[in-house]
């Protein structure tokens, strides 16, 4: 059924219409039987129609008496809803907040609903991953198109910017090393980088390389010698030799140092961790100095240069990804919201796992609305205007009000005829 105001207003005016025209009834029916003296019938039409007149009237000037003064006049007591709006802004903030707001009432709901499993079960189908896919498809590209202003990009570089001076890097810093440190895991770092180096030695580009600049070195530091190999046609078989001596040597050591768990560079490295964490930690000076880098380092235009080329590119690529019918962001996302939904459904662990994290967020969410949903009703009500607010509730509730009326003047009518029966008996 219809909402709208025309319609609301047009079935109240009916009712209204049908409330008065039986008040209009009674009032005819009173004084056609005061016309036949109450004789006979009379009497009893008589006591219907003076005790529902009576009802008639006293239910319309109370339906009236919640919205307005009954015809314009100031009684006591009257106008009830624009004079006690406060009260009812307040009334309305409280009922909220005990009833609907309630911090034990929403985690209890929230409990039983089991949302993650309610995540999963709406992420069963692909059809719905699709709609979802579709949807998060066309709001990615209509933010995109808003990214695209210029004093979007220079508001967003400036708040990463300030963000970023805020960070405190030497904590930072050192909360890593020791989280590092503690589980030997700067060892495993260790080796992952050696076993890097080693394979990075063992390409046989890398070897040209460091062949071409050891020949570079020495023509430059030993130029007699290298032209005595020059006149034999050996520098570059020398270069290559040397190059791979070098490489088999260094891969060699490597190997030693993988295999040591008390090599000598181990209990180096391990030295020189320890001091750079007790640095980050107590020394200010150390301190103010990786401060200094990380600002120095914000304020390089390369740094800028790189960061604007990047974020350009990666818009464009977005742009034209996201305008593709195959677009490959979406395609994972398709792939990762069916894994998730199949591991929400299926894996009681990962349930009791976002649950939690839900729970804990709803917890600071409902603290945060029950401080602010109330004062935020009060405020609004207590804007409103008086009159248009009361309008509003007698556009919504006054049809049913007319009821009332409706039901006053036929029980009221029913209560003459009792009163006059028993006045006959009597």
């Amino acid at each position: 059924m219809s909402n709208r105001p025309d319609h609301r207003r047009q079935r109240l005016a009916k009712m209204k219409a049908i409330a008065l025209g039986c008040l209009l009834l009674s009032i005819v029916l009173l004084v056609a039987a005061h016309l036949n003296a109450r004789a006979g019938i009379w009497a009893w039409v008589g006591a219907f129609a003076e005790a529902a007149t009576i009802g008639a009237l006293a239910d319309w000037f109370a339906v009236v008496a919640l919205f307005r003064h009954p015809l314009g006049l100031p009684i006591p007591h009257t106008a009830i809803i624009p004079r006690k709006k406060a009260r009812l802004a307040d009334a309305l903030g409280d009922f909220l907040l005990n009833n609907f707001l309630s911090r034990e009432q929403l985690l209890a709901r929230l409990d039983a609903w089991n949302p993650a499993l309610q995540l999963g079960r709406f992420m069963d189908t692909p059809e719905r991953i699709e709609a979802l896919a579709q949807q998060m498809q066309t709001w990615l590209a209509e933010a995109l198109q808003a990214l695209d202003l210029a004093a979007f990009e220079q508001e967003l570089s400036r708040l990463l910017q300030q963000q970023l001076r805020r960070w405190d890097t030497p904590k930072s810093a050192a909360r890593l090393v020791r989280i590092l440190s503690e589980g030997g895991h700067h060892q495993r770092v260790l080796n992952a980088a050696l076993r890097e180096v080693s394979a990075w030695l063992d390409k046989p580009a890398v070897r040209a390389f460091i062949s071409e600049k050891l020949v570079e070195m020495a023509r430059r530091e030993y130029p007699k010698l290298i032209r005595l190999a020059d006149a034999f046609n050996y520098t570059e078989e020398l270069g290559v030799k040397l190059a791979e001596k070098l490489a088999v040597a260094l891969m060699d050591e490597m190997q030693t140092v993988l295999s040591n768990p008390e090599h000598p560079l181990r209990q180096h490295y391990a030295e020189q961790t320890a001091q750079l964490l007790q640095r980050l930690e107590d020394d200010e000076d150390f301190r103010a100095r990786v401060d200094n880098w990380k600002n120095e380092w914000l304020q390089s235009p390369e740094l800028g240069d790189y960061s604007q080329q990047l974020w350009q590119r990666l818009r464009q690529w977005l742009h034209q990804d996201l305008a593709r019918q195959d677009s490959r962001s979406m395609q994972y996302l398709r792939q990762q919201a069916a894994r998730l939904g199949a591991r929400l459904r299926q894996d009681a662990l990962w349930q009791e796992t976002v649950n939690a994290q839900i729970r804990i967020a709803a917890e600071h969410l409902a603290e945060q609305i029950r401080e602010i949903a109330p004062a935020y009703i009060r405020q609004t009500i207590n804007a409103w205007d008086s009159e248009k607010m009361s309008r509003e509730i007698e556009l919504s509730v006054g049809r049913d009000l007319q009821y009332i009326r409706l039901s006053g003047t036929l029980i009221g009518g029913l209560a003459g005829l009792t009163l006059h029966g028993l006045l006959r008996l009597l």
